[in-house]
């Protein structure tokens, strides 16, 4: 579905629904005490960002056109989009790459990232977990952070780190590995690409998982071939293989909780909604049509029931009970307590 119409040559900027965690960052860039080195111009621009972000990836590269960025932040010219935009990269809110077109050698692709900075600035550190180490190389960590409470990531997450040390019995190679005999490649010539890894210092197992889709087609030579080429290439195998496990990770985190999410219904109305430390969050209204959202109600306003609800829910981050049987004592969520 497309958020903005082109009238007279402009992009107009339309109403588009976006996760809650977008939403209060939005909310945050015009607030008084945050982003205080930016004027005006900038926290527009910074507020039309927003619209393109991805949260389960903050930080990945987005490419929103000219047109549809300047409408998003609410500008009226080019030239003001460009101000603000060299203003949150001098802040260092942002950060930009430009490339070039090989026929004519002119710019035509300008990705944006959002730096930690921002995150932080904007509320959208919890997304990204932990702040970053201070063990990287060349923008990528060298070694994993560990989280203090396990998340349903870690049990539906792949068990790449299991099968990198296994060894199958019959062949003796990596099980990671063992597929590749399947598409036609001795073992002869399997180890002497881990041979060729090694020297290169990489995992074959990692390239193998960058590049599976590719060599899917192909048979024996080729496979020894297309992997041998792979191997002279100067590439972080371990952290795009990283990347992709995170993001199928996360797939199956948002499947369960869609599956949980269906789940919240009529049944858990006027339920309390408890915080894994014991505090009361609201009360849980069911939505009152298919097309609307359940609602957490509570004395400072209202949340919706949403997917990240849902996420914490199943991480066990939020707990439902009878407002009579509710966690931490009897009677603890009556309504008298409001």
């Amino acid at each position: 579905m497309l958020h903005y119409q082109l009238m007279a040559g402009r992009a107009v900027a339309l109403a588009r629904p976006l996760p809650l965690p977008l939403i209060e960052a939005r909310a945050h860039v015009f607030h008084d005490l945050a982003c205080l080195d930016l004027n005006q111009t900038a926290r527009r621009v910074l507020f039309g960002i927003l619209t393109f972000v991805r949260v389960n990836a903050p930080t990945k590269e987005i490419f929103p056109r000219r047109d549809t960025l300047r409408a998003e932040a609410l500008l009226h010219s080019d030239s003001t989009l460009y101000r603000g935009l060299a203003l949150l990269e001098q802040k260092g809110y942002i950060t930009r790459a430009q490339s070039r077109k090989i026929r004519d050698g002119r710019f035509y692709l300008s990705p944006i990232h959002l730096t930690v900075k921002a995150l932080v600035m904007l509320g959208l550190g919890d997304v990204i977990h932990s702040a970053p180490s201070t063990k990287v190389g060349d923008g990528h960590k060298e070694k994993e952070l560990t989280k203090k409470s396990q998340s349903i990531q870690k049990t539906t997450g792949s068990p790449d780190s299991v099968k990198s040390n296994e060894i199958d019995r019959e062949t003796r190679l990596p099980i990671e590995l063992v597929p590749l005999l399947a598409q036609g490649v001795k073992r002869s010539a399997v180890c002497w690409l881990m041979a060729k890894a090694k020297a290169a210092g990489v995992r074959l197992g990692h390239v193998l998982q960058v590049v599976s889709g590719n060599i899917a087609a192909l048979r024996g030579r080729e496979v020894v071939g297309y992997l041998s080429s792979m191997l002279r290439k100067n590439v972080d195998f371990a952290w795009v293989a990283g990347q992709a496990r995170e993001a199928n990770a996360a797939a199956r985190t948002n499947k369960v909780a869609q599956e949980k999410l269906a789940t919240l219904d009529a049944r858990y109305d006027g339920y309390s909604v408890w915080a894994e430390d014991g505090s009361l969050l609201g009360v849980f209204e069911a939505a009152s049509s298919p097309c609307q959202l359940a609602l957490i109600r509570s004395p400072n306003g209202s949340a919706p029931v949403n997917l990240r609800f849902a996420r914490a829910w199943v991480d066990g981050k939020v707990r439902l009970a009878p407002s009579r049987h509710a966690p931490g004592g009897e009677g603890a969520g009556e309504s008298d307590e409001w």
